[in-house]
């Protein structure tokens, strides 16, 4: 007599299947909400590189010389 027993793929897929029903509708009212803190993410990360940029300005202005003394024609 055969084993009642299903493959194991099958069980695989009605797992896969029965998980994606399971989270599927909580998962999409929660998208604007991983696109929101994507979205802020991105603006932290750019404030804080602008933020950066200008700090090294500052820091480096004083080391720079001035652009006059570079001219050509400078009397």
């Amino acid at each position: 007599m055969e084993s009642m027993k299903p493959p194991d793929g099958v069980l695989k897929v009605a797992a896969g299947v029965a998980g994606a029903a399971v989270i599927g509708p909580l998962a999409a009212p929660l998208m604007p909400v991983l696109a929101g803190i994507a979205v802020a993410g991105l603006g932290i990360f750019a404030a804080g590189s602008i933020l950066g940029q200008v700090v090294d300005g500052v820091k480096q202005k004083g080391e720079r010389e001035d652009i006059e003394d570079r001219l050509p024609f400078n009397g």
